[in-house]
């Protein structure tokens, strides 16, 4: 068992790296995801910390845990300030009025299918 903790900081380190990666990236599912492959990285580096006494690594990571769940909900909260906005600017249904799924009312923003510069590089 103890092979096992002491060469988990390779898969630890593996995991931040792919995080870090998904984070960075302009998708918003890769970025969520980033944060979920985040709570692994740091909970995979827990357990290698208690089994080397490295106390201070495990306070690193519980501190980084509560600051990706914060950054989770401070994500959630403009994604939602962003929706309403949206959804306010292109009038928005009013109170018992459903929502149309008809596209013949939708308004396209210009360039709205443009692609990224080339210098923006790849995604993936």
């Amino acid at each position: 068992m103890d092979q096992w903790l002491e060469a988990a900081q390779w898969p630890a380190m593996v995991v931040t790296v792919l995080a870090t990666w998904l984070v960075g990236s302009r998708s918003i599912a890769r970025r969520r995801a980033g944060f979920w492959v985040f709570l692994a990285s740091n909970v995979l580096w827990i357990a290698w910390g208690w089994h080397g006494d490295a106390y201070a690594l495990i306070v690193l990571q519980l501190t980084l845990i509560a600051m990706n769940l914060r950054g989770m909900r401070e994500a959630k909260k403009a994604w939602q300030a962003a929706a309403q906005r949206a959804f306010a600017a292109t009038g928005g249904a009013t109170r018992g009025e459903p929502l149309s799924l008809d596209p013949s009312g939708m308004r396209r923003m210009p360039g709205a299918n443009a692609q990224p510069p080339a210098a923006a590089g790849s995604d993936r």
